[in-house]
């Protein structure tokens, strides 16, 4: 895809001015924070590992900017989600594990029938724990399209939280035990309180 000059130009002050902020960050971090992102799989993974790694042991994150520790806390409770999840395939991955294109996977994921969450570089990553061997446990979409909660964070934490209205199982196994209308009616009662 090709960028506009103006969006270019934007692209290197964001660069220019990230730099900073992770020299500052690599000179504050032990060398065991250091390590321990360089281990993450991914660049982000990397730089939330360090930040995650920093706030708890008294570096002042404020000097960098007086929200990165809820910022931080934040990118380590997604990255928390989606292991807990299973992990995360692309939408490439999603369309060979259901046999259809990328773009069907695509309109899934618009349509709500699918979860997927943003990775920050405008791909969706899509939560593991919603296939099986078969394709899509039966019964996501229903309860996908119960939910009042527009957040796809939201979501995938009510999925995977226990719920005592289910016998203190998560929705996706109720899903997966046959109970997909006790699942779809606690998926549709997130969020009532704000409605």
């Amino acid at each position: 895809m090709e960028r506009h000059p103006a969006d270019n130009a934007l692209a290197q002050t964001f660069l220019k001015r990230s730099v900073k902020m992770l020299e500052r960050m690599s000179y504050a971090a032990s060398l065991e924070a250091l390590k321990a992102a360089l281990a993450s799989p991914t660049d982000m993974g990397g730089v939330a590992s360090l930040l995650s790694d920093l706030a708890p042991f008294g570096v002042d994150l404020s000097a960098v900017d007086p929200f990165v520790e809820a910022m931080a806390r934040g990118v380590a409770v997604k990255r928390e989600l989606l292991t807990d999840a299973g992990g995360a395939l692309t939408s490439s991955q999603v369309a060979s594990v259901l046999g259809i294109t990328r773009q069907a996977v695509d309109k899934r994921r618009s349509r709500g029938t699918l979860l997927a969450v943003p990775n920050g570089s405008g791909e969706y990553l899509y939560p593991a724990c919603q296939f099986t061997s078969d394709g899509v446990i039966r019964g996501l979409e229903g309860v996908l399209q119960a939910f009042q909660i527009q957040s796809p964070w939201t979501q995938l934490s009510a999925l995977m939280a226990s719920a005592p209205a289910l016998g203190g199982k998560t929705i996706l196994e109720a899903l997966k035990a046959g109970h997909a209308e006790k699942a779809i009616d606690l998926a549709a009662s997130f969020g009532e309180q704000a409605a």
